[in-house]
């Protein structure tokens, strides 16, 4: 809990304690203001010093905290000690922290921007001290990586034109790394499209193997390219709906693809097929749905409602519907809290006049996930504030920022309720609250008062 109380109490730790516990320390769960504050107090007198006095002892110590300095601290680390070894190390330490229990879990929380920072982070120290970054105006000629480079490091840390230069081999090892690699801007997987095309021929000329291990790259096919993917292979099939940033019009085509490749109507898919669509599901039309399986559906929900699934609302509305046959899961006034945790996301698909009907067993077996896609306008039309004090902390968390905007101010008092369900403030539900609505509790200052109750009690 010591990395979530406010800055003021952590900056007030103990320089000796921290120096001597770092390799625990460094297993905690930092957000962005506080490896802004961790940064600094790494370079104090009383802990590390200047960056530019830093030995190899100290980067050991330091370890992936590296990645916390900013750009101008980091060029003044003594160059001959950023080797690739050392850089290769530094890049599997912070990985294997995000593949960690507690690691996996901090990186769920993160927003967008810090992803960004920390990723900036990385790709500047790999390319400064290789040399890859140029000086002023003048180009550096690139710097081309063996495929264990690029495995023991991030790929997109790598200039592409280092990624496009490989041997033959060494890209085609590396392959399925660098497609799984979220830090791509679509440009850049263009160009490495080009070296796949290069290394393996044109889009029809693609085997399965090579399809399964194209990830992001795939998503750079023209229409004309994803229409002559062979995908009668189901496990080329899973990697492609694996994908979540097709366009609407991209998971149009591939779906269809599907369709062509095994010679199947929408009403022959399997449970098998569905799930291996994944994503791709919202490339059925919705004319198209009503036709679909029903018994087969319900058998692939368990994994399609774990998707976010991009479909339009009338998309996730039919295959809502889809699921109440009398050969799936019957009328929604049958159901219960374990249907609802079966269906998962597809559960926001409903019909408003149901959602707004839900007895309390119901809405308790809302996901979080259903609750966060439900659009906006209709979260605020059929949950009303009786609904939502139901709710449970979780399912009042995943609320996004636009359906809290959607919210009146009854609904905002029922929701910072289950919010903040240990404190006991009176709220009149038959007019307005007794009170000034509440915002839900950023998660920094919610530990804070909760290591307060801690040792007052």
């Amino acid at each position: 809990m010591a990395a979530f109380v406010v800055d003021e109490i952590f900056i007030n730790i103990s320089r000796f304690f921290f120096v001597e516990n770092i390799e625990r320390i460094r297993n905690y769960c930092f957000y962005k203001n506080k490896k802004d504050v961790l940064a600094m107090m790494l370079q104090e007198k009383a802990t590390f010093g200047p960056v530019s006095n830093w030995t190899s002892e100290t980067l050991d110590q330091v370890d992936r905290f590296i990645f916390f300095l900013p750009t101008t601290a980091m060029k003044q680390i003594n160059k001959s000690l950023m080797t690739v070894e050392r850089m290769e190390r530094l890049f599997q330490s912070q990985r294997q922290w995000e593949k960690s229990v507690f690691g996996a879990i901090c990186q769920q929380n993160r927003d967008m921007a810090e992803v960004d920072g920390m990723f900036a982070n990385q790709q500047f120290m790999l390319q400064y001290f290789l040399g890859v970054l140029g000086i002023g105006v003048l180009p550096k000629l690139a710097l081309v990586p063996s495929c264990s480079n690029v495995r023991a490091t991030l790929p997109s840390a790598w200039a592409v034109d280092s990624l496009t230069s490989m041997a033959a081999d060494h890209f085609s090892n590396c392959l399925e790394a660098i497609g799984q690699d979220p830090n791509f801007h679509p440009g850049e997987l263009t160009l490495l499209l080009g070296k796949v095309k290069q290394i393996y021929g044109p889009a029809s000329a693609l085997t399965p193997k090579v399809i399964q291990q194209l990830g992001r790259i795939a998503t750079q096919f023209t229409s004309d390219e994803l229409q002559k993917l062979k995908l009668n292979d189901l496990a080329a099939v899973t990697a492609l709906g694996r994908i979540k940033t097709w366009t609407s019009r991209q998971l149009s085509v591939l779906y269809a693809a599907v369709l062509n490749s095994t010679k199947l109507t929408g009403s022959d898919l399997d449970a098998s097929t569905l799930v291996a669509l994944g994503y791709g599901i919202c490339g059925i039309k919705v004319s198209e749905i009503p036709a679909m399986n029903p018994v087969e559906f319900s058998k692939s929900v368990g994994w399609v409602g774990l998707l976010r699934l991009d479909c339009t609302e009338e998309q996730l509305g039919a295959l809502a519907k889809l699921l109440t046959h009398s050969l799936a899961f019957g009328p929604v006034s049958s159901w219960g809290s374990e249907v609802f945790i079966e269906i998962g996301g597809i559960a926001a698909g409903l019909e408003d006049f149901v959602l707004s009907s839900l007895a309390k067993e119901q809405i308790e077996g809302l996901t979080p996930l259903a609750i966060s896609m439900i659009p906006p306008q209709k979260f605020s039309v059929v949950f009303s504030q009786d609904h939502m004090r139901m709710f449970s902390y979780e399912q009042g968390a995943a609320l996004t920022s636009s359906q809290l905007k959607s919210l009146n101010s009854l609904q905002q008092t029922a929701l910072s309720m289950v919010l903040t369900s240990w404190e006991d403030k009176p709220a009149d539900f038959r007019g307005r609250s007794a009170g000034i609505p509440l915002r839900p509790i950023p998660f920094e200052v919610l530990s804070s008062l909760l290591l307060v109750s801690l040792f007052t009690h």
